[in-house]
């Protein structure tokens, strides 16, 4: 009787693993692919189908670009960079209303001559749509907390930043700075005839006026409190200023707002207005000498009748 061992033979298991294996990769619920240099799958599992509502069979043989769009100029960049030494690659890709964070792996050769790339993707849909809706809420609250709820125009806070930082840059500039300080008359009266939802409405109505009023970029307005509004204008003279607020002056009137308190029938406005070049020797600081000033003119508007604009410091 020989002694010797029965021959293994590896054939034998060959069929079975491979069986094993393809239903291994099948059950892997991380959608896994493989890709050769055509731009071709050579083979894909059940989750990476299922993102295209196939089965692995649709999509052996068949080219990436036929179900993602742009793909063949991707694929030519990323195994360029698998050439250069590159083993691994990371991206986000967006399909049929999803979002997935590709990993891309080279398959090389004995030799390390790229053959074709393994493939991975990983669902961040929901990740996805919490960074967003944290990204428009962290927008929300930048927007509510540097405007005005009542009409959308830029509250105090960001009136005073923008003012310091323009007074700022204008004195190193020398360039010239203007602002317009702009109070509603007679608007307490308003408020006590037609009641202050009506009230509040006029106030939206003089800001949306306003805003189309104040044209340039770099220019802005904004309410300052109450029934008060504030223009600041970069590179803007005592002059130019003027002409802005005559301009106001109108665009209010034009409103034609019924105002029964007021000896002029309709909302008017009263604008104080003062320039950086203008200011009298202070020892305030530049934004608070110009609000000082822009309030000081206001006050001779008021005083001289409403409806009007007033400089200060006067000119002779």
């Amino acid at each position: 009787m020989s002694n010797a061992s029965p021959r293994f033979d590896a054939d034998t298991l060959i069929g079975p693993l491979a069986t094993s294996l393809q239903s291994l990769y099948d059950a892997i619920p991380v959608a896994l692919g493989v890709i050769d240099r055509d731009g071709r799958y050579t083979g894909v599992n059940g989750a990476y189908a299922a993102i295209h509502g196939l089965l692995p069979a649709d999509l052996t043989g068949r080219r990436v670009n036929d179900y993602l769009s742009g793909a063949d100029e991707q694929l030519q960049q990323d195994f360029a960079d698998f050439d250069a030494g590159f083993d691994l690659k990371e991206r986000e890709l967006a399909c049929h209303g999803r979002h997935f964070m590709v990993a891309l792996q080279a398959v090389r050769d004995s030799d390390g001559n790229v053959l074709g790339m393994t493939t991975a993707l990983v669902d961040i849909t929901n990740r996805k749509r919490m960074e967003v809706a944290s990204e428009e809420a962290r927008r929300l609250w930048q927007f509510h907390a540097s405007h005005d709820h009542l009409t959308g125009l830029a509250n105090r806070r960001r009136l005073d930043d923008a003012l310091a930082a323009e007074a700022r840059r204008c004195m190193r500039s020398g360039a010239a700075l203007s602002v317009l300080m702009m109070d509603v008359d007679y608007f307490k009266s308003y408020n006590d005839h037609a009641g202050h939802q009506k009230g509040d409405e006029c106030l939206r109505a003089i800001a949306a006026r306003l805003r189309k009023s104040i044209r340039r970029h770099s220019d802005l307005v904004g309410r300052y409190g109450g029934e008060e509004f504030i223009a600041i204008l970069p590179d803007t003279d005592t002059s130019g200023a003027q002409v802005v607020a005559r301009h106001i002056l109108q665009d209010i009137r034009a409103l034609a707002i019924w105002h029964p308190g007021s000896p002029y029938d309709c909302v008017t406005i009263s604008i104080g207005v003062t320039s950086l070049d203008d200011l009298p020797p202070s020892k305030l600081g530049p934004r608070e000498a110009l609000l000082h000033c822009a309030d000081r003119a206001l006050y001779a508007a008021k005083a001289a009748g409403r409806n009007t604009l007033c400089v200060y410091p006067p000119r002779s």
